[in-house]
């Protein structure tokens, strides 16, 4: 008998479920009774990914043969061989006593289309084969997974009877056509002892005669992120993004161990900012970004994107003239890999675009240097050549034009179809992986002997949330696969045939960053420039202020949340601006023209802060060039005499200023008071002269008054010589 699949490699990835599924359990809040020996049942786990759903299928598919081996070739006289068996594990939820299984069996199908339409609809047509219902108790349990039971099916290439659990593809000769490689529909039906059908799923058959020659190339590019989200109102920098939930961490540390424990080569597509969340999260976080390092030391198993600091879109920020910004997110993104030990993929790495693409994509990639990108199958033309050959499966040439400019690209893109069924079937997801990987193997089937190398890129949805139990079936089903090769995005855009040129939509727009907000965090970035050039010591608050403005422009908030971001940004550098200030005291006499004015800044920073300090006012003069003063501030006090001549006497404002050393960020300014009591030469002279003048009209007016009573005196009657 062949093997369907690698049941070391199965048992192995249960394993690592297994060993994870307490981190799950925490998330979730589940109160189950641990088994006091050894590992968890995969089937626990399971359960844990379908907990919350709305309403939990009271029918599941665990797991299943992916593929069925078709019997080798009888040797003269020998007997046939039998094809490898078709696996069904299934859980039913309180079935009614008597309840039985059935098997039903559709004919091949001839196209993708017709597989996505049976994913919807259900399958439709004459069934090829029925089992006998089987009594769901009669079942053998699963032996790997606790609660479920195990249905093996004999597959034949003949016609079968109905009866037990042979199933047969009727495609031998003479009733068939000899062809019955391909992807076969089947329906599982739950019933009761009456034969009521009471729940069912539809499932697929994949029938292969061996590994095969022109397998389908797979790049999965597996998303290791968190969604950004700020707080409403921060007390500081390293409040200001908030922790990963404990679901996301312990998701992210399940999804870690699960790419850890499996040889599937893959595609990682991390954020350094979840990586860092990861690392205050606790010790299972730590472990996983440790493990995430030892996964990326071999770039050809599993490679690792160079990426921003956090998602961002490329071309919206190119779009807006924020070149600065996209240096600032990749040098950031580059750093924290560094420091954490996890390498990436050398210059030019792919660039991964998951949301709408416009042509203002052309500046970011040439910033980048990136001359390869994967963007949705929705952004681009449609092209005669994919309906000609079934589903596009091709690398191409991409035109882009940007000022009356066009230049190319080498792309890939993305398949709508294929990517939402990550995230469908929520209460069944090892059904949902088992439908993508048929999916897979029917586009294989559409050109099975084709000589080019044909290859698809599997990326999920935006906020996709990894599901322990989808992953796992899904590289189950990549081990091993005969007809689905498994590769990196590099080792992709290397073998995959370049097919034609294609283009964006007639539109070429994509997502646009508003004018007002880029201004906005421009103006940020070059006061968080200028609070680098003034602090000493590299302190923890600039980085956690640099890591807040990049989050704020994370392509996971909307564009009130990123202006909410970059508002509390502004607070945040302002609480630290306000760190320095002048004494209290505001007046200053100066008893003489000239003089020295004390000025102290005091600064409450627990880092020292090199800057300018400056005076200025119209009622001074200030000699031997000393109106500016570069200071450091590593004391809490700090004392400054600047020499100031008054150019008058009175209460004359004096304004001081602490800038940066460029004068461009102003840490703290103030009015101060000079009252000037000295008394001008001028004044002294016009005093003196006002006082002569009093003196001179005194003595004239006295002189007059006396002469007068003298006059009087003399012409007064009774006066002897009046008398003679």
């Amino acid at each position: 008998m062949v093997s369907t699949r690698s049941r070391r490699a199965r048992n192995a990835a249960r394993r690592v479920v297994a060993v994870a599924w307490p981190l799950v359990l925490a998330t979730l809040a589940l109160t189950i009774p641990l088994s006091a020996a050894g590992a968890f049942p995969a089937a626990a786990t399971r359960a844990v990914a379908r907990a919350g759903a709305r309403t939990p299928a009271p029918f599941l598919l665990d797991d299943q043969s992916e593929w069925v081996v078709a019997p080798a070739a009888p040797k003269a006289g020998g007997a046939a061989q039998p094809s490898s068996p078709f696996d069904l594990e299934l859980s039913a939820g309180h079935p009614p006593s008597g309840a039985t299984v059935e098997v039903v069996l559709y004919p091949r199908l001839a196209s993708r289309y017709d597989l996505e339409n049976v994913v919807r609809n259900g399958p439709r047509g004459s069934p090829l084969a029925k089992t006998q219902p089987a009594q769901l108790t009669g079942l053998p349990p699963d032996p790997r997974t606790a609660g479920a039971v195990s249905l093996d099916l004999s597959v034949v290439q003949t016609a079968s009877t109905g009866q037990g659990t042979r199933i047969g593809l009727a495609c031998a000769p003479p009733t068939g056509t000899g062809t019955c490689t391909g992807v076969y529909p089947v329906e599982v039906d739950l019933q009761r002892s009456d034969g009521k059908v009471l729940h069912h799923f539809t499932t697929f058959l994949t029938y292969v005669a061996g590994k095969s020659d022109h397998a389908l190339e797979l790049a999965w590019v597996v998303p290791v992120d968190a969604p950004v989200s700020l707080a409403p109102h921060p007390s500081g920098p390293a409040a200001g993004v908030k922790p990963l939930t404990t679901a996301d961490a312990s998701a992210l540390e399940v999804l870690v161990s699960q790419v850890h424990g499996s040889a599937v080569p893959l595609t990682l597509d991390v954020s350094p900012e979840t990586l860092q969340q990861l690392q205050g999260s606790g010790p299972d976080g730590r472990a996983a970004d440790t493990t995430l390092a030892g996964l990326s030391v071999d770039q050809t198993l599993d490679e690792v994107l160079a990426r921003p600091y956090v998602p961002v879109d490329l071309g919206a920020l190119a779009g807006a003239g924020e070149p600065t910004e996209i240096d600032a997110q990749m040098a950031a993104g580059a750093t924290v890999l560094s420091h954490l030990r996890v390498e990436t993929t050398g210059a030019p790495t792919p660039w991964v675009q998951p949301g709408p693409v416009g042509n203002d994509i052309t500046a970011g990639l040439a910033q980048l240097g990136t001359t390869q990108l994967v963007l949705p199958d929705a952004d681009l033309t449609p092209t005669a050549n994919a309906t000609a050959v079934g589903t596009w499966a091709s690398t191409f040439s991409l035109t882009l034009s940007r000022g009356g400019t066009k230049t190319s690209v080498e792309a890939a893109e993305t398949d709508s179809w294929l990517d939402g069924q990550f995230t469908s079937h929520r209460d069944d997801p090892a059904l949902a992986a088992s439908q993508l990987l048929a999916d897979l193997a029917m586009v294989h089937f559409e050109r099975p002997n084709t000589t080019s190398v044909r290859g698809m890129v599997a990326l999920p949805p935006a906020r996709w949330v990894a599901n322990p139990v989808f992953d796992q079936v899904l590289l189950d089903g990549l081990t091993q696969n005969p007809v689905v090769d498994p590769v990196t995005l590099s080792e992709f855009f290397a073998s995959v045939t370049r097919d034609g040129t294609r283009q964006l939509l007639d539109t070429g727009t994509g997502p646009v960053l508003k004018r007002s907000l880029a201004r906005v965090v421009s103006r940020a970035r070059v006061r968080l420039s200028n609070f680098d050039g003034a602090v000493s010591g590299d302190p923890k608050v600039l980085s956690e202020l640099d890591d807040f403005l990049l989050a704020t422009e994370s392509a996971d908030l909307s564009p009130r949340s990123q202006e909410a971001g970059v508002s509390s940004f502004e607070h945040m550098l302002r609480q630290q601006l306000d760190l320095v200030s002048f004494a209290k005291k505001t007046t200053f006499t100066l008893t003489a023209r000239t003089g020295w004015i004390p000025i102290t800044v005091e600064s409450r920073a627990p880092y020292t802060v090199k800057g300018t300090l400056s005076v200025s006012g119209n009622k001074f003069v200030f000699p031997h060039a000393s109106r500016r003063h570069v200071m450091k501030l590593d004391h809490q006090t700090n004392l400054w005499r600047v020499d100031v001549y008054a150019r008058t006497s009175g209460d004359l404002p004096l304004q001081v200023k602490f800038t940066s050393t460029n004068g461009q960020l102003v840490f703290a300014h103030d009015v101060f008071t000079v009252r000037s009591t000295a008394t001008s030469v001028v004044g002294v002279v016009l005093t003196v002269l006002a006082l002569a003048v009093l003196l001179i009209w005194w003595a004239r007016t006295w002189r007059s008054g006396r002469r007068q009573r003298r006059l009087q005196r003399t012409n007064a009657p009774g006066n002897g010589a009046a008398a003679s």
